[in-house]
């Protein structure tokens, strides 16, 4: 016989006792990590796809599925599916400008008298393999380079070959596919077979950038922006200043309760774009740029001058990086990292490998890379945020790692007070003397948001978000850091943190002597 639970409405009399897991202290827990991907898709063949709306996606090849392979967001989720995993992953496909305009290169191939080899090509970075035989001509060349890039639908180009030239076309509009590198053996032994040369063209022409803010707009607007939470944010538009201008103040500009990062929605997102630009001149632009943005807490431009990898798919894979690895650790940072296939630049091009030029551009909210012998490597991830008024050692805006410790804790306030045991209360002078037992459940005076506060500040250094969390509970307990409002109508609480540090110096000295009379006493 089934034994069945006594109901409200049950009338015999019974002794029952049963337990519950409820949660009564309040707890950090880490924000799961969740990017979106912003960009242009097939719209030829994908007819079926909604633009500005966002999908769910789980994987590279489920991204080509759904939006085109070789297309920008494609490219892009490829990029950041190698650095973030199994994040949860949003896209969010945009049509291309009104008046697109597509990039266009060639290659131009040269033949004297060819000898049998193979042509180790590059595509944004990616290696195309064209064998060559005895006696090929240079249209026999440059057919066999169509015929090579075309099979392999993941590259963002196709191509046309006719008289020797090849003729390569950005599938996707605007500037992406201005930053298309076209080149080749960049690999250790790689060499042009005798006899073939290969000539150039980057491609140009690139024009037309969407509205970003349609796609913003489809993540929530007014209390309810980005009422998914998206953490990360990932776009293909390159350094377009007005995608920059919407995505910033979307964000929210400055150090000020706007945007994402207002009161209400207290759900603020990171993102990251790229850049390859070479030597000092490379070096000198970027300056410009980041300090041109010194209110801008949102985004950060990384730099692998020199790289023939697209800026923006290197950018994506160190995001999702970020991603991955604040999903675990929200306090750890990323220096040391290596992108994987990420081509450094020649040694000539690359500024990033001066410590002096890293630190200059730094201090200018821009990110770089490093070659450590083997591989490219992350060294700091900042953001533009740098005010002349903020000093660096204050600057907690500047680094993008202190942005996942900022939404973590942000986020767990925000939970801590959306519970149960916070809804419904009423305000009282001292809750021990509402001695009522059901009425005491629902009081509540400063004593209580002090307690909480107190035990998210021991949460918040378990995890390693916060330096100490005394410097907390003193300034709690003996401050004026929760105030009723007036009127009894609520709580003004102002929670003083200092941030965990990021440790990337490490200044060590070695002290040495040739005399072996200290051993002697």
């Amino acid at each position: 016989m089934a034994v069945s639970q006594p109901g409200a409405d049950a009338q015999a009399g019974y002794v029952g006792v049963g337990a519950l897991n409820v949660q009564f202290l309040s707890e950090a827990q880490n924000v799961p990590r969740k990017g979106v991907i912003i960009g242009t898709y097939d719209e030829t063949t994908k007819t079926e796809i909604v633009e500005n709306q966002p999908y769910l996606v789980t994987s590279e090849a489920d991204v080509g599925d759904k939006f085109g392979f070789g297309f920008m967001v494609y490219r892009l989720a490829k990029a950041w599916f190698l650095g973030a995993g199994g994040i949860e992953t949003w896209v969010i496909p945009q049509k291309e400008a009104a008046t697109p305009g597509y990039a266009q290169g060639s290659i131009t191939v040269t033949v004297t008298t060819a000898e049998a080899g193979t042509i180790y090509l590059y595509i944004a970075g990616e290696s195309v393999q064209v064998s060559v035989a005895d006696g090929d001509s240079d249209s026999d060349i440059a057919t066999a380079i169509e015929t090579a890039i075309n099979a392999d639908t993941t590259l963002p180009v196709k191509a046309t070959a006719a008289l020797g030239v090849v003729t390569i076309d950005a599938n996707s509009a605007g500037l992406y596919g201005n930053y298309i590198n076209l080149s080749d053996s960049w690999g250790f032994g790689e060499d042009l077979p005798v006899g073939v040369t290969l000539a150039y063209v980057q491609p140009t022409g690139g024009t037309g950038v969407p509205d970003i803010q349609d796609a913003l707009d489809a993540i929530g607007i007014d209390d309810e922006q980005n009422s998914p939470y998206f953490t990360e944010l990932l776009h293909g538009y390159m350094q377009d200043s007005t995608t920059l201008d919407t995505l910033s103040a979307w964000n929210g500009v400055g150090n000020d309760f706007v945007g994402n990062y207002g009161k209400i929605v207290a759900r603020p997102l990171r993102s990251l774009g790229g850049d390859t630009a070479v030597g000092s001149g490379g070096l000198s632009s970027l300056i410009t740029l980041g300090d041109g943005r010194k209110q801008d807490r949102t985004q950060g431009i990384l730099a692998a001058p020199g790289s023939p990898n697209h800026p923006q798919e290197i950018a994506g894979q160190a995001l999702g990086i970020e991603a991955r690895i604040n999903n675990t650790r929200a306090a750890e940072h990323y220096t040391g990292k290596p992108l994987i296939g990420v081509i450094p630049g020649d040694a000539a091009d690359r500024w990033t490998s001066s410590y002096t030029n890293r630190d200059t551009a730094l201090k200018s909210g821009i990110s770089s890379t490093k070659f450590d012998g083997s591989s490219l490597i992350l060294t700091d991830i900042a953001t533009f945020y740098h005010p002349d008024n903020v000093l660096p050692a204050s600057n907690g805006y500047a680094l993008q790692v202190n942005i996942s410790k900022i939404q973590n804790v942000t986020n767990s306030v925000k939970l801590n007070f959306q519970q149960e045991k916070w809804q419904g209360i009423f305000i009282v002078a001292d809750v021990s003397t509402v001695t009522n037992t059901v009425d005491n459940q629902k009081a509540r005076d400063k004593q209580a948001v002090e307690n909480d506060i107190i035990a998210l500040a021991r949460s918040w250094q378990s995890h390693g978000w916060i330096y100490d969390a005394e410097f907390t509970i003193d300034r709690i307990k003996t401050g004026n850091y929760v105030q009723i409002r007036a009127g009894n109508t609520g709580f003004d609480i102002t929670i003083p943190i200092l941030l965990s540090g990021a440790g990337r110096i490490y200044d060590s000295t070695v002290e040495f002597d040739t005399s072996i009379s200290i051993l002697n006493g």
